[in-house]
């Protein structure tokens, strides 16, 4: 049997909104998907950090505005459409434009100040360094001598 991992206060609250937020983001009916916040993200766990990488085709670096607060990191920013298009022009429009605003609650606190974000190719990447006292530690079991 493995040992005992404290990760600090168990919250279900917080583990019911992730796990309805990654349900409700996996629902499609027959032939048609569900509209999904902008932009598609992933969100991974690599040890002493977490990695966000966020899909922002079209979207200017100028446009794009990172903040997080306490476990809830918050991307906002904006889709332009093309110069010269109008709205009664178009025939047929799958792409979205105009403002969007998307929260993460990230599964634990992150050291804020430690947050690195870069943009490349329509892919923001962010760094978030995990908060040292949420990070697992190995405590030594003694024993009476």
């Amino acid at each position: 049997m493995g040992g005992l991992h404290w990760q600090g206060q168990w919250d279900p609250f917080r583990e019911i909104r992730r796990e309805v937020g990654r349900l409700l983001g996996n629902i499609e009916t027959i032939g048609v998907r569900l509209p999904r916040p902008f932009p598609a993200i992933n969100l991974y766990d690599a040890g002493d950090r977490f990695v966000l990488a966020a899909e922002l085709p079209g979207v200017s670096v100028r446009e794009i505005e990172l903040s997080i607060a306490g476990e809830t990191l918050t991307l906002r920013g904006e889709r332009t459409r093309p110069e010269g298009v109008s709205e009664d022009r178009y025939r047929r429009q799958e792409r979205a434009f105009g403002r969007w605003s998307r929260s993460i609650t990230l599964p634990e606190r992150v050291d804020g100040t430690g947050v690195v974000a870069s943009f490349s190719l329509g892919i923001l990447t962010v760094t978030l360094p995990k908060d040292a006292e949420a990070r697992p530690r190995q405590i030594a079991v003694s024993t009476p001598s």
